[in-house]
């Protein structure tokens, strides 16, 4: 399942975005998040990044993998947007994990500017988000913490979960 406040932006004319429309979208998206995990999930990896880093498109090949991971994608920038999440997660008794999809300021507005015309963001709100973000860690409540490098094809990762300590560094296959 993947999750993101922009899907309950979408209309019949494509994506419509108001601030009272984005506050509606991340309200439903907590219940669907609460109502997936009741039903069946075992697993909530929220992927954070930069508009543009590329969160939809690697959440997209992920999804195959397990029907038991919800998905919520969306720019998380800061710890204090994250909490909700981390929150509904604990209260279900069930693991976060965090992936953050890092790229350069340049390849996350090259990357948007290729985007539908309706999913544009303008580069001002690029550039504050890139501004503004505040790297996952595993102190905010992640059982782990995966770094996905979209400039240099690397991803690193950090658990709370000893046997995962040594698998910290890999290449992505292309």
């Amino acid at each position: 399942m993947h999750l993101n406040p922009d899907h309950y932006l979408q209309t019949d004319a494509g994506r419509v975005f108001t601030a009272e429309r984005n506050a509606a979208a991340w309200e439903q998206l907590y219940v669907d998040l609460s109502t997936a995990i009741n039903a069946r999930p075992r697993r909530i990896v929220m992927v954070v990044g930069v508009q543009g880093a590329g969160k939809s498109t690697w959440t997209n090949k992920c999804l195959t993998e397990s029907d038991d991971t919800v998905y919520v994608d969306s720019t998380f920038a800061t710890a204090t947007r994250r909490t909700r999440v981390i929150e509904i997660a604990k209260k279900a008794g069930i693991p976060v994990s965090a992936v953050w999809v890092k790229v350069s300021l340049e390849s996350a507005l090259r990357r948007n500017k290729a985007r539908p015309a309706d999913e544009v963001v303008p580069d001002e709100a690029v550039e504050n988000v890139f501004r503004i973000v505040e790297p996952p860690s595993l102190s905010e409540g992640f059982q782990e913490v995966i770094i996905v490098d979209n400039d240099s094809g690397t991803v690193h990762r950090a658990s709370t979960s000893p046997s995962d300590w040594l698998r910290n560094v890999h290449f992505l296959e292309s």
